[in-house]
């Protein structure tokens, strides 16, 4: 369905999408796409609450709406509460299991949880489906070199420093090279590498330091 705002949403005009938005529901109120793109740029704008009660308009319109269950999962995600993300996301997951946005989301809800185990076998699915995703490959080699698996870590961080200038991904390269072949003279060489890249990246100045202090 072709919507009178989406050039307005598009060209990041928020407010004016907005009002908009306001005026499609006057002529259309009960429109679930309304609510959902009207919350939406409610967050985006930082009107977080009003937001919320679009998207729960939304889904009291159509209790299968799949873009409503995330558009809300992702408000509450930013807010910190994980396991309510959590549970509006299965609901979503629930009816498409290969969308790789939703693993993703998933299982960096499940880390921040704590439970990393869980956040695994999402981070296994995104990556399957969007294997040149380098937010998705660097989160989850972050996660594979937290639980000590070193080699699928090193693959997921290569395929991140190998697409773009990543500082972060280089110093845990860097670290990986320590933890897995007690390699100084590579771990130093990635930690030069995310310092040239971000000239404040503090953790590899320090970590330079403390390597060279040692030799």
């Amino acid at each position: 369905m072709a919507l009178d705002y989406e050039t307005l949403i598009t060209e990041g005009r928020t407010e004016e999408a907005i009002e908009a938005i306001f005026a499609a529901i006057e002529k259309e109120p009960e429109e679930e796409a309304h609510y959902i793109n009207g919350g939406n740029m409610l967050h985006r704008a930082g009107k977080d609450e009003e937001a919320e009660r679009f998207f729960q308009k939304a889904i009291s319109l159509n209790s299968g709406s799949t873009s409503a269950f995330y558009s809300l999962a992702n408000l509450y995600y930013d807010h910190g509460r994980y396991e309510e993300a959590v549970r509006l996301y299965l609901l979503a997951y629930s009816r498409n299991d290969r969308d790789a946005d939703l693993n993703f989301m998933l299982a960096m809800s499940h880390v921040h949880l704590g439970a990393a185990e869980k956040a695994l076998q999402f981070f296994e699915t995104a990556h399957d489906v969007k294997p040149g995703d380098t937010d998705i490959s660097f989160q989850y080699g972050l996660l594979c070199c937290r639980l000590g698996l070193y080699d699928p870590a090193e693959k997921l961080l290569g395929k991140v420093t190998d697409r773009e200038q990543h500082a972060d991904a280089e110093y845990n390269m860097g670290l990986l090279k320590l933890m897995k072949y007690d390699d100084k003279d590579a771990a130093i060489t990635h930690f030069e590498r995310a310092k040239d890249i971000q000239e404040d990246h503090h953790l590899a100045h320090n970590a330079i330091k403390n390597l060279k202090d040692t030799e």
